[in-house]
């Protein structure tokens, strides 16, 4: 990422690419349940890939990126794959951060966090967006999550923060009975259906 994810950017053809990944990802769900990480198809979510990721949740409030596109590595200038999300923040962000993850898969809830940096030389300050959506593991409990982030132009590569001026949105969709697990011909499947290989998000180069 060049520092272009602004205004113009965050608002492709009148959505943002979280507004896109949101959609989709009510599409899988509809009126049943929770989708399934296997559920996501990455061709699908194409134009998000570079800014989003697939979490899985590691302990109460703590969370692993398990896969990650180029453009969340250039927001952070970190390699984030198979480190704790918290990593990704800084460190006065962290409990807050903590509180939230809890709450998007425990609750379940869709979570999705206001973003700032402060201004440097001859930059302004920027604000951002970081979404993030449940998603059923393969035990057939809420282990897993995606998301994606988006922040505005001439935002520097550094560690991100929680804008604690700004509100949180947590809208919460009720309790969610896991899904039966049941074994098959070739593995473990969800509700029935047989395991299939591990979901990979493809890293996109644009």
């Amino acid at each position: 990422m060049t520092g272009r994810m602004a205004e113009d950017v965050m608002e492709r053809g009148g959505r943002s690419a979280l507004q896109d990944l949101e959609a989709y990802w009510r599409a899988l769900r509809g009126a049943r349940r929770i989708p399934v990480r296997t559920d996501v198809e990455p061709a699908q979510i194409d134009a998000i890939l570079p800014r989003a990721f697939i979490l899985e949740r590691v302990a109460p409030g703590i969370a692993r990126v398990r896969v990650a596109g180029q453009g969340l590595q250039a927001i952070t200038g970190l390699d984030v794959r198979g480190m704790p999300l918290s990593a990704l923040f800084r460190v006065e962000s962290r409990p807050g951060l903590q509180q939230w993850l809890g709450q998007m898969f425990e609750s379940p809830a869709v979570v999705e966090l206001p973003l700032a940096q402060a201004g440097g030389f001859l930059r302004g300050a920027r604000a951002g967006r970081m979404l993030m959506l449940p998603l059923l593991g393969p035990e057939g409990a809420v282990t897993r999550a995606i998301g994606a982030v988006e922040v505005g132009g001439g935002w520097a590569a550094g560690p991100l923060q929680i804008d604690a001026a700004a509100a949180v949105r947590c809208d919460v969709l009720g309790e969610v009975a896991p899904l039966p697990l049941r074994v098959v011909a070739g593995g473990a499947g969800v509700a029935g259906r047989p395991a299939r290989g591990g979901l990979r998000l493809v890293v996109s180069n644009g």
